[in-house]
Protein backbone atom coordinates (compact mmCIF):
# COMPACT_ATOMS: atom_id res chain seq x y z
CA UNK A 1 0.00 0.00 0.00
CA UNK A 2 1.56 3.03 -0.84
CA UNK A 3 0.65 6.09 1.21
CA UNK A 4 1.17 9.36 -0.08
CA UNK A 5 -0.19 11.47 2.44
CA UNK A 6 1.46 10.43 5.07
CA UNK A 7 5.45 10.99 6.35
CA UNK A 8 7.61 9.95 8.37
CA UNK A 9 10.21 12.18 10.75
CA UNK A 10 12.75 10.43 13.51
CA UNK A 11 15.37 11.36 15.59
CA UNK A 12 17.83 8.88 16.26
CA UNK A 13 21.21 8.56 17.78
CA UNK A 14 22.69 5.52 17.51
CA UNK A 15 20.25 3.58 15.03
CA UNK A 16 17.34 1.96 16.41
CA UNK A 17 14.96 4.56 15.99
CA UNK A 18 15.95 4.79 12.09
CA UNK A 19 15.84 1.35 12.16
CA UNK A 20 11.99 1.19 12.92
CA UNK A 21 11.43 4.47 10.86
CA UNK A 22 12.85 2.48 7.63
CA UNK A 23 10.66 -0.42 8.07
CA UNK A 24 7.81 1.53 8.58
CA UNK A 25 8.41 3.97 5.22
CA UNK A 26 8.86 0.42 3.57
CA UNK A 27 5.91 -1.19 4.39
CA UNK A 28 4.08 2.15 3.76
CA UNK A 29 5.88 3.03 0.96
CA UNK A 30 5.47 6.25 2.35
CA UNK A 31 8.62 9.60 2.45
CA UNK A 32 10.19 9.60 5.52
CA UNK A 33 12.86 12.20 7.25
CA UNK A 34 15.60 12.91 9.73
CA UNK A 35 13.81 15.73 11.67
CA UNK A 36 16.18 18.00 12.18
CA UNK A 37 16.64 17.66 7.55
CA UNK A 38 13.15 18.15 7.48
CA UNK A 39 11.64 21.71 6.77
CA UNK A 40 8.52 21.82 8.45
CA UNK A 41 6.20 24.10 6.33
CA UNK A 42 6.22 20.68 4.32
CA UNK A 43 4.30 19.40 7.24
CA UNK A 44 1.14 21.03 4.96
CA UNK A 45 1.45 18.54 2.46
CA UNK A 46 0.75 15.59 4.49
CA UNK A 47 -2.68 14.48 6.03
CA UNK A 48 -0.18 11.76 8.92
CA UNK A 49 2.66 12.50 10.50
CA UNK A 50 4.31 9.97 12.21
CA UNK A 51 7.18 11.11 14.94
CA UNK A 52 9.71 8.52 16.07
CA UNK A 53 11.63 9.47 19.26
CA UNK A 54 14.54 7.91 20.83
CA UNK A 55 13.95 7.80 24.85
CA UNK A 56 16.56 8.69 26.90
CA UNK A 57 16.24 9.36 30.69
CA UNK A 58 12.50 8.72 30.24
CA UNK A 59 12.18 11.62 27.46
CA UNK A 60 11.55 11.76 24.25
CA UNK A 61 13.86 12.99 21.87
CA UNK A 62 12.23 15.95 19.65
CA UNK A 63 8.90 15.82 20.57
CA UNK A 64 8.87 19.55 21.25
CA UNK A 65 8.19 19.95 17.59
CA UNK A 66 4.75 18.56 17.93
CA UNK A 67 3.67 20.96 20.56
CA UNK A 68 5.25 24.17 18.87
CA UNK A 69 4.12 23.09 15.08
CA UNK A 70 0.72 22.27 16.41
CA UNK A 71 -0.82 25.23 14.37
CA UNK A 72 1.39 24.01 11.20
CA UNK A 73 -0.30 20.34 11.98
CA UNK A 74 -3.80 21.25 12.67
CA UNK A 75 -5.81 18.75 12.33
CA UNK A 76 -3.38 16.09 10.57
CA UNK A 77 -3.29 12.56 12.34
CA UNK A 78 -0.37 12.55 14.39
CA UNK A 79 1.45 9.21 15.56
CA UNK A 80 4.32 8.93 17.79
CA UNK A 81 6.17 6.01 18.01
CA UNK A 82 8.74 5.55 20.96
CA UNK A 83 12.02 3.55 21.19
CA UNK A 84 13.72 2.78 24.09
CA UNK A 85 15.38 -0.39 26.35
CA UNK A 86 13.22 -0.23 28.69
CA UNK A 87 10.54 -3.38 27.61
CA UNK A 88 7.15 -1.54 26.00
CA UNK A 89 5.16 -4.69 27.23
CA UNK A 90 5.70 -3.70 31.11
CA UNK A 91 3.14 -1.01 31.97
CA UNK A 92 5.23 0.64 34.37
CA UNK A 93 7.40 1.40 30.78
CA UNK A 94 4.48 2.55 28.88
CA UNK A 95 3.28 5.01 32.01
CA UNK A 96 6.98 6.83 32.74
CA UNK A 97 7.09 7.25 29.13
CA UNK A 98 3.55 8.66 29.25
CA UNK A 99 4.05 11.06 32.18
CA UNK A 100 7.20 12.41 30.87
CA UNK A 101 5.26 12.78 27.18
CA UNK A 102 2.28 15.00 29.09
CA UNK A 103 5.00 17.29 30.67
CA UNK A 104 6.87 17.86 27.06
CA UNK A 105 3.48 18.44 24.96
CA UNK A 106 0.19 20.16 25.69
CA UNK A 107 -3.39 18.43 26.25
CA UNK A 108 -4.57 19.40 23.12
CA UNK A 109 -1.43 17.45 21.45
CA UNK A 110 -1.91 14.34 23.58
CA UNK A 111 -5.40 14.27 22.84
CA UNK A 112 -5.37 14.41 19.23
CA UNK A 113 -1.91 12.11 19.16
CA UNK A 114 -1.51 7.88 18.89
CA UNK A 115 0.99 6.37 20.52
CA UNK A 116 3.12 3.56 20.34
CA UNK A 117 6.15 1.81 21.92
CA UNK A 118 9.11 0.23 20.39
CA UNK A 119 11.90 -1.52 22.27
CA UNK A 120 15.35 -0.41 20.99
CA UNK A 121 19.20 -1.56 20.92
CA UNK A 122 21.79 -0.34 23.32
CA UNK A 123 25.89 -0.92 22.33
CA UNK A 124 27.74 0.34 25.41
CA UNK A 125 30.93 0.50 23.76
CA UNK A 126 29.27 3.29 21.32
CA UNK A 127 27.98 5.50 23.99
CA UNK A 128 28.76 9.03 23.77
CA UNK A 129 30.56 9.62 27.38
CA UNK A 130 27.49 11.97 28.82
CA UNK A 131 25.14 8.57 28.12
CA UNK A 132 27.78 6.37 29.63
CA UNK A 133 27.61 8.73 32.34
CA UNK A 134 23.64 8.34 32.84
CA UNK A 135 24.32 5.06 32.47
CA UNK A 136 26.72 4.32 35.12
CA UNK A 137 24.79 6.58 37.22
CA UNK A 138 21.11 4.88 37.19
CA UNK A 139 23.87 0.89 37.73
CA UNK A 140 24.88 2.31 40.49
CA UNK A 141 21.72 3.70 42.05
CA UNK A 142 19.81 0.40 40.92
CA UNK A 143 22.74 -1.57 42.96
CA UNK A 144 22.30 0.20 46.05
CA UNK A 145 18.89 -0.74 46.36
CA UNK A 146 17.51 -3.48 48.48
CA UNK A 147 17.75 -6.61 45.67
CA UNK A 148 14.05 -7.44 47.00
CA UNK A 149 12.79 -3.16 46.42
CA UNK A 150 14.27 -3.71 42.81
CA UNK A 151 11.35 -3.76 39.86
CA UNK A 152 11.34 -6.22 36.89
CA UNK A 153 12.66 -2.90 34.82
CA UNK A 154 16.08 -2.89 37.27
CA UNK A 155 16.65 -6.30 37.00
CA UNK A 156 16.35 -6.21 33.31
CA UNK A 157 18.34 -3.36 33.31
CA UNK A 158 21.07 -4.90 35.22
CA UNK A 159 21.09 -8.19 32.80
CA UNK A 160 22.05 -6.11 29.66
CA UNK A 161 24.29 -3.13 31.28
CA UNK A 162 27.42 -2.99 30.08
CA UNK A 163 26.62 -5.36 26.82
CA UNK A 164 25.21 -4.68 23.37
CA UNK A 165 21.99 -6.11 23.10
CA UNK A 166 19.57 -5.37 20.22
CA UNK A 167 15.44 -5.47 20.65
CA UNK A 168 14.57 -4.46 17.73
CA UNK A 169 12.18 -6.14 15.69
CA UNK A 170 10.33 -5.60 12.36
CA UNK A 171 7.31 -7.49 13.68
CA UNK A 172 7.29 -4.63 16.49
CA UNK A 173 5.68 -2.03 13.56
CA UNK A 174 2.61 -3.98 12.50
CA UNK A 175 0.27 -1.87 15.02
CA UNK A 176 1.47 1.15 13.96
CA UNK A 177 1.16 0.02 9.62
CA UNK A 178 -2.50 -1.35 10.70
CA UNK A 179 -3.45 1.73 12.07
CA UNK A 180 -1.91 3.99 9.17
CA UNK A 181 -3.67 1.36 6.97
CA UNK A 182 -6.76 2.24 8.79
CA UNK A 183 -6.50 5.72 8.95
CA UNK A 184 -6.37 5.14 4.87
CA UNK A 185 -8.97 3.26 3.86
Amino acid sequence: MNVKNVVILYRSKYGATRQYARWLATELQCDIFEARKFQLEYLEHYDTIIYGGPVYAGGVTGVKFLRTEIEILGPKHLVLFTCGLGDPQMEKTRRDIRDRLIKALTGNVMAHIKIFHLRGAIDYQKLRPHHRIMMAMRHRSITKKDPAERTEDDRQFLATYGHSVDFTDEKAIRPIVDYIRQLHQ
